[in-house]
């Protein structure tokens, strides 16, 4: 008994030492310990992309990062938590059983979980299992205008399209809290030392409206899928102002869904890819040699179908009562049959000089500038060295490659009097509370032809959708301007060009008396038919008339037109011929 009392007081004697010990001796270090201080960051809310009618395309929710604490969680408790997270957070229990057996500190089991979800984690009360509240990104109109809006990293960066390009603007500045906390890192209530509250992002309002955006993709869908093509590209914009009001290309991607998508759909083709544009570039042709006088409205060309220019042989694509030739043409008709022949004698006529003079004024050598990140422009060589073929192919659209967003600004320059318009497709930067901070209003950039070349073009324009290649573009009860192309593409080994791989396009304004859009349509490689008039066309067609009715512009007063017939079978030319090396494009 006597013994037993000696170890208690034992014992207890040496509590009171550690006590001692722990309390006064090292009671700085063990308060030091107990309560860490803690820097809290608190995220700041990233700006939501509009659309020009307020539609939201973008916009910041908050969400939750799921994590755990594996090292202070029961080995015995792991298999029924990842069971019951599993359950809430719709995966396999496995997984998150790999990560609670690691041997970590801190482990993120799901990062950017909605707030249902969030919440439903932090209601089981699991063990060692946190839900740290954060901003996600989220894109309403799921694949709507993707390849422009872009997306954001796990992290809320901007990574691809308007997300990165005004990513400064949009993503904000966190504000930050420190706080003490306990061993588990909880905040001990009431000790706050300093906080600083997040400053949101700015807002952005695109030049894009949400209701045509949808049309010109759903009509450009259609176009690439039922003509099985590689892709497809299409851009509407306003010839007055310059505003980019629709921007569509397939194949396409959804970003609340990226990691499902390839390289390949997240492109936007209407800015980065280059293409030779074919007879689409013959109202360039025509319209400097009208605007520099080294042609007259009267004066003629003849085309016998062939053009010999020193070694080499232009082709002229014939068809119908055309076969042995377009005969004699004025530059009207030139540009209403589509004539290589004829396009090529009037470039030849013009010169090298004046020729890479006017495709410099019409924006062909130079970034558009539209504030979306991965423009590209075509390639500008020494014009002193182009031989006299060089100059032929050129005029009607071969050797020399653009984007369907070149090729846009040159229309919308036609349609618009003369005078190039900025394109851009940002209209303002503002801040959460509604302030602007930057706005982007339609600027002039150069008169490259004079209202009078630019009206007679425009009626050009207007014979080819009533009795040239473009007749399955006219849009019923509008006058309609534009021009197809037929455009071989160059080969991949960089040498001449692939065999049967062509890109089809159509572009063109409307209506054509007071242009309202002006609308391209690329369509590349259509398996079915390599003819603008047939692939692109009614692309054009239908996303006018919807354009039309949805903007409330009213017919011109001209008789109505009967339904546009198909002239898949009839009409339309035979492919590029070759000779001596070189290939020449068919006609659009």
């Amino acid at each position: 008994m006597r013994k037993c009392v000696y170890v208690l007081i034992f014992l207890y004697a040496a509590l009171c030492l550690r006590l001692f010990y722990v309390q006064v001796i090292r009671a700085d270090f063990f308060a030091h310990k107990g309560k860490k201080i803690r820097h809290i960051v608190l995220p700041a809310r990233r700006g939501t992309i509009y659309d020009r009618n307020g539609i939201k395309l973008a916009v910041s929710v908050q969400g939750y990062d799921i994590c755990a604490h594996p090292r202070m969680m029961d080995k015995q408790e792991k298999p029924r938590v990842a069971k019951e997270l599993a359950e809430i957070l719709k995966c396999h229990p496995s997984e998150i059983l790999a990560k609670l057996q690691a041997n970590t500190r801190f482990v993120f089991i799901k990062r950017r979980v909605d707030a249902r979800t969030g919440l439903a984690v932090k209601a089981a009360k699991l063990p060692a299992v946190g839900a740290i509240p954060v901003m996600m990104r989220v894109y309403p109109a799921g694949g709507l205008a993707a390849n422009v809006i872009g997306f954001v990293n796990i992290d809320g960066v901007g990574i691809e399209g308007l997300e990165k390009a005004f990513d400064k603007y949009l993503r904000g500045v966190d504000g930050y809290a420190i706080a003490e906390v306990d061993a588990k890192g909880i905040v001990i209530p009431g000790t706050c030392r300093k906080r600083v509250e997040p400053q949101d992002g700015m807002d952005i309002v695109l030049t894009l409206d949400s209701t045509l955006q949808y049309a010109l993709e759903m009509e450009l869908r259609n176009a690439y899928q039922s003509h099985r093509a590689a892709g497809a590209s299409s851009i509407m914009l306003d010839p007055n102002t310059g505003e980019i009001l629709a921007l569509a290309n397939m194949p396409t991607y959804d970003p609340n869904n990226v990691a499902e998508s390839d390289a390949a759909s997240r492109r936007n083709r209407v800015i980065t890819d280059l293409y030779e544009p074919g007879s689409t570039l013959k109202t360039v042709t025509c319209a400097a040699a009208l605007q520099e006088k080294a042609i007259d409205l009267d004066d003629t060309f003849y085309c016998r179908g062939v053009l010999p220019i020193g070694k080499h042989i232009i082709h002229c694509s014939l068809h119908g009562k055309f076969a042995g030739g377009h005969g004699q043409l004025t530059v009207a008709k030139v540009i209403q049959h589509s004539c290589n022949v004829g396009a090529a004698q009037i470039g030849m006529r013009l010169g090298k000089e004046r020729l890479h003079k006017y495709e410099k004024a019409f924006g062909l050598y130079e970034k558009p500038g539209t504030g979306m990140i991965g423009e590209t422009c075509g390639w500008e060589d020494r014009w002193q060295e182009w031989p006299d073929i060089r100059v032929a192919n050129i005029s009607f659209g071969q050797g020399i490659a653009i984007t369907p967003l070149q090729l846009a600004v040159v229309y919308a320059t036609i349609a618009n009097g003369g005078i190039m318009m900025h394109p851009h497709i940002v209209k303002e930067i503002r801040k959460p509370d509604g302030t602007s901070v930057k706005t982007f209003y339609p600027r002039a950039v150069r008169r490259v032809v004079s209202r009078e070349v630019a009206d007679r073009m425009c009626e050009m324009l207007q014979n080819v959708c009533i009795a040239g290649t473009g007749k399955a573009a006219r849009v019923d009860g509008y006058k309609t301007a534009g021009k197809t192309g037929t455009a071989q593409k160059a080969s991949t080994s960089g040498h001449g060009y692939a065999a049967g791989k062509y890109v089809a396009s159509f572009v063109g304004f409307l209506p054509a008396t007071e242009p309202r859009v002006v609308i391209l349509v690329a369509i590349d490689e259509p398996k079915d038919t390599q003819f603008g008039g047939v692939a692109a066309a009614p692309v054009f067609r239908e996303a006018g008339r919807k354009a039309m009715w949805y903007m409330k512009v009213p017919p011109d007063d001209i008789p109505k037109t009967s339904p546009v017939a198909d002239t898949t079978k009839r009409g339309e030319p035979r492919e590029a011929q070759t000779n001596n090396g070189v290939q020449h494009a068919p006609n659009g």
